[in-house]
């Protein structure tokens, strides 16, 4: 997307982001931008507008593995947490698991197969495990139940942190208008739009809380954002390799 493109919807919404996340955010500002020349971001706009199991598959053996069945038991359902104060609640740790599956559809189209499972279970691992540095993370062993016990109290309120994602994912929405030509909901956005902030919010709270730190900041969302968006651009062959 060339500056002579940009439309005013993408304009505002990226001066939103740099309100909140100065000059540091620019470059992610310019890579959320460019995804809508990637052919495989095409392909998941259009496919997250279809039914789920028309780009899922099956995708039960991905949520018996050791990661997700953790995740589920770790974690609450949407209003438990919202009781207990919880910030990570269990639909937002599988719309994680969603958006890297149906990154692996983007470039390959596959919807079937152990192999597209393998591959969708180790990027998720990497990104939990190194976040920016995700390519050349060797994951570690599954986390357990009481990880995830941790990683849904890690807070989402300092240093304007949950305001910068929620502003990218404003920017995501605006782009993903200009393919589907679909005048972005200001609240819910998408589901594309929601799965990939949904995954920076969770690479943001596990690069926090292997710092031992109990909140995440702005460096972790930009730390994050810059993960997702170069999962993105990045085919499975190259994780793989």
């Amino acid at each position: 997307m060339t500056p002579a493109l940009v439309t005013p919807l993408v304009a505002d919404a990226r001066a939103a982001l740099l309100e909140v996340g100065g000059r540091e955010s620019t470059v992610i500002a310019a890579a959320i931008e460019t995804l809508p020349s990637q052919p495989p971001f095409q392909v998941m706009v259009t496919a997250s507008q279809a039914a789920r199991p028309q780009w899922a598959g099956l995708v039960d053996d991905l949520f018996e593995r050791p990661l997700l069945k953790n995740a589920k038991a770790g974690l609450r359902n949407a209003l438990l947490s919202t009781v207990t104060g919880d910030t990570l609640y269990r639909n937002v740790f599988f719309s994680f698991a969603d958006a890297v599956v149906l990154w692996h559809y983007g470039y390959t189209q596959e919807r079937t197969g152990s192999a597209r499972l393998d591959a969708a279970y180790d990027a998720m691992r990497r990104l939990l495990a190194g976040a920016e540095h995700f390519m050349e993370t060797r994951p570690p062993a599954e986390p357990d139940v009481r990880y995830f016990h941790r990683l849904r109290r890690v807070r989402l309120t300092r240093d304007n942190a949950y305001p910068m994602l929620r502003r990218a994912g404003r920017l995501l929405g605006a782009v993903e208008a200009e393919l589907t030509r679909e005048k972005p909901h200001t609240i819910r956005g998408t589901i594309l739009t929601s799965y990939l902030t949904f995954s920076a919010q969770v690479i943001a709270m596990a690069r926090a809380l292997r710092s031992d730190r109990d909140a995440i900041d702005r460096t972790d969302v930009l730390k994050a954002l810059d993960a997702i968006t170069t999962l993105l651009r990045t085919a499975p062959a190259a994780l793989a390799a």
